[in-house]
């Protein structure tokens, strides 16, 4: 898939700059947005997307095209270009840009996400590269999967049992290895990665409740007796040091929402800062059904050798197919690098299946 960075930065207090490209940073160009349209779709943003039962997100999202798009249509040509490859539309936008459903841009007949090929939105976090690197380097064997729920007492259940059931379902015939730390204790956790090689795991699923506490996105974990621990995205590096998988799959409310309107960066954009190189998370509160819905997807999709983008482009429309209410609530973060293929098609020569 061919990918459009657009690089959004205030300029001054009535403005927006703009920069684009495609392969190289240094060849950009840019438009100049009016700063004051962008505060009025955040006020949309949060009165009609922030709430429980949204207004239909057709017209969220056409704002929101239109505003990028302009009156020169400038992105649907930019589009048009790269439309048979299917296009990964990297935004970098920062605070309360970053806060608008980048997920629902709608083009008047679709949204983007269901065409086909499809434009994928990613949360772009622009560190030292200036863009987004593809990592094209599978491994030839079955995807290797770390889930850890938890539950911590007090905290209303999470059915991970069901959860770990669909994933395994849905990659019947492309058979994963999956792997449960059943503590749901961040150092056991540790533990428990410590005993295996780097790059052992390609994706760590954590599953649970998350919560803002102070203004601070937190995920709530279990303490080694079992009670609540609220973990911060920097208790999750820590364990995770020296052996962080390519991605990391937050199944938690709020995981991908930012706090205060955009001003404190999401749990996911966190561990990006932390050396994560993609994070699944969700913007707001979502049906269990859903989350469990999106994982299994997910994970058939990656088990047979789809990349990251294409995994995420058929949970969105496996979601969407199933009219679920939450689809578009799934965010996909990255920062340097932009995992491809995570491993080999099953019928790759010489593949390691999974045990």
């Amino acid at each position: 898939m061919q990918v459009l960075h657009l690089d959004l930065k205030p300029v001054g207090e009535h403005d927006v700059e703009l920069r684009y490209f495609s392969d190289n940073p240094n060849d950009y160009k840019t438009r100049s947005l009016p700063l004051a349209e962008i505060t009025n779709l955040i006020g949309v943003a949060e009165r009609d997307y922030y709430v429980r039962l949204a207004v239909n997100y057709t017209i969220t999202g056409r704002k929101l095209y239109n505003w990028l798009d302009g009156s020169d249509r400038f992105l649907q040509r930019l589009l048009n270009q790269s439309r048979r490859e299917g296009i990964v539309l990297a935004i970098n936008a920062a605070e309360q840009l970053a806060h608008l459903p980048w997920e629902v841009l709608h083009d008047g007949n679709s949204f983007l996400v269901e065409k086909l090929p499809p434009v994928i939105p990613l949360r772009w976090v622009s560190l030292n590269t200036g863009k987004l690197e593809i990592d094209a380097a599978p491994q030839n064997r079955a995807l290797n999967v770390l889930f850890m729920a938890t539950s911590p007492l007090g905290i209303e259940p999470v059915d991970f049992e069901a959860e770990e059931g669909r994933i395994l379902k849905a990659t019947a015939r492309q058979p994963l290895s999956l792997t449960v730390e059943e503590s749901g204790c961040l150092s056991e956790l540790g533990y428990l990665v410590d005993d295996y090689d780097e790059g052992y795991f390609d994706v760590l699923h954590l599953t649970g409740h998350a919560t803002f506490t102070d203004g601070q996105p937190r995920f709530k974990t279990e303490t080694e007796t079992g009670e609540l621990y609220l973990a911060s995205a920097e208790d999750i590096a820590r364990e995770l040091q020296f052996r962080l998988p390519k991605l990391i799959f937050l199944s938690g409310c709020r995981t991908g929402q930012a706090g205060k309107s955009g001003a404190i960066p999401s749990m996911a954009e966190a561990l990006l800062n932390l050396g994560v190189t993609a994070v699944l998370g969700w913007g707001q509160k979502v049906l269990d059904e859903e989350a469990t819905t999106a994982a299994a997807a997910l994970y058939q999709a990656l088990s047979a050798g789809k990349t990251l983008t294409q995994a995420v482009a058929l949970t969105y429309q496996e979601l969407i197919k199933n009219k679920a209410r939450d689809w578009h609530l799934l965010r996909l973060y990255a920062a340097e690098t932009l995992p491809g293929a995570l491993v080999t098609p099953v019928r790759t020569r010489g593949r390691k299946p999974a045990p």
